[in-house]
């Protein structure tokens, strides 16, 4: 079913797709794009543009709960089968104009047999880099992007799991090895980025592995054929993540303990030390009273004998802890 267009949707850009070839659609283009014939078209939409909203609000090609899901936003991984159609969230990495790495952040999508339609708020690294792939060799039907956006988030994880499996190992052989100073720097981050995969692939694969096991099968759907392999990626990476993420942990705690046991032992020594320095400081005082018969007050060398017993007792009290296993 094709939909007719009378002004501008509010593209941020299109891809028709017919007889191998791409073809870029933008917002002037599109009622065009779609009036002539075309194997199928890619539509990628910009939730802040208010002319995309508008467009997909009245996109009846969509079933309703396919539309209200594209304009909603929705962050969570999920995936809804319908007869002919799908319709659901995947995630995907937030970019800046700099086309650094940004955060998380997620598109949403519904495609059919001659439709693919994603949304999503900011600007997205695997989009952008599929829809050159796509431009370059264009795939036979839209279920076949869905799948490769898939892969190329993976992809994209599975690099960033390989540089944090080399950081851990750098990082537990100088704590297993006790080499230097402990530093958490980065630990924190790297934390904190493993985490946030393994919620995205826990709920990816739960995503799939729910529409894998529907009490109702859905007839003739497009990427019903592709969940085993979709799932099994999530599944793989899931544990991956969830390695990583218990590594993480187990080093943060042996560092812990390794700060704790350092700090221990300088506590120890400054308790002691304390400790020896509260008899000569006894002494210094009582000595140091303006009142009549203070030992020593008016023998020669009355000084030194003080001090000869402040050294006599620090001792005594150095071989007392000895003794009874304190130091």
């Amino acid at each position: 079913m094709r939909q007719a267009l009378k002004k501008n949707p509010g593209l941020l850009w299109g891809l028709a797709v017919r007889d191998g070839k791409a073809m870029r659609v933008t917002g002037d283009t599109a009622s065009d794009a779609l009036a002539e014939p075309h194997d199928w078209i890619w539509m990628h939409f910009a939730l802040s543009d208010h002319r995309a909203r508008r467009f997909l609000e009245s996109f009846e090609t969509a079933p309703a709960a396919a539309r209200e899901m594209l304009l909603a936003g929705e962050g969570r991984p999920q995936l809804h089968l319908s007869p002919g159609c799908a319709y659901g969230v995947i995630p995907d990495f937030e970019k800046d104009f700099e086309e650094k790495d940004y955060g998380e952040g997620s598109v949403a999508f519904w495609l059919d047999g001659g439709h693919l339609v994603t949304t999503r708020h900011h600007p997205m690294r695997v989009v952008d880099e599929v829809r050159g792939e796509i431009e370059r060799a264009p795939p036979q039907h839209p279920v076949d992007v869905f799948v490769r956006l898939n892969q190329r988030f993976v992809e994209i994880a599975e690099k960033r799991f390989a540089v944090f499996a080399r950081w851990l190992d750098r990082l537990e052989d100088k704590v297993l090895g006790e080499q230097g100073e402990l530093d958490r720097t980065g630990l924190g981050s790297v934390r904190r980025e493993v985490a946030r995969f393994h919620r995205e692939f826990a709920g990816l694969r739960a995503a799939y592995h729910r529409a894998m096991n529907l009490r109702t099968p859905v007839a003739d759907n497009p990427v019903s054929p592709r969940l085993p392999e979709l799932l099994q990626a999530a599944e793989d990476f899931d544990r991956d993540a969830a390695a990583l993420t218990e590594r993480a942990r187990l080093l943060s705690e042996e560092i812990d303990t390794r700060i704790a046991a350092q700090t221990n032992r300088s506590l120890q020594a400054l308790t002691v030390f304390s400790t020896l320095l509260l008899p000569p400081t006894f002494i210094a005082g009582a000595f140091g009273m303006n009142l009549p018969s203070i030992p020593w007050a008016n023998t020669h060398g009355g000084f030194w004998w003080a001090v000869g017993l402040c050294a006599v007792v620090v001792a005594g009290c150095w071989a007392a802890l000895k003794r009874y296993g304190i130091l």
